[in-house]
């Protein structure tokens, strides 16, 4: 349970609740998982993998997200970075295995 941080009275409540975010931010990374799965399937050329201009225009509205939750836009540019590079590498697996 993630609990409020107005009623964390110690370091286990708040390490609770650090661990349940954790482990809704792995969950929907596997939700994404599957639709970048889906999305592959629909994709025809390498270049439609890739998306440089969708990748561009995603860091742009991940870094106004940022700003909206006041959070360092270069930490949430790294972990997308991280998680754009994963997500079409496997794209690009899947676009061989099916060529």
């Amino acid at each position: 349970m993630i609990r409020p941080l107005a009623y964390c009275d110690n370091l286990s409540h708040i390490r609770s609740s650090i661990d349940c975010i954790d482990y809704r931010i792995i969950e929907l990374l596997a939700q994404r998982a599957e639709y970048v799965e889906q999305a592959a399937h629909y994709k025809s050329s390498l270049e439609e993998v890739k998306a440089e201009q969708r990748v561009i225009n995603m860091f742009e509205q991940r870094n106004e997200w940022a700003s909206s939750f006041n959070m360092d836009a270069k930490l949430i540019e790294s972990i997308f970075q991280s998680i754009i590079n994963h997500f079409i590498n496997k794209e690009t697996e899947i676009f061989h295995e099916q060529s």
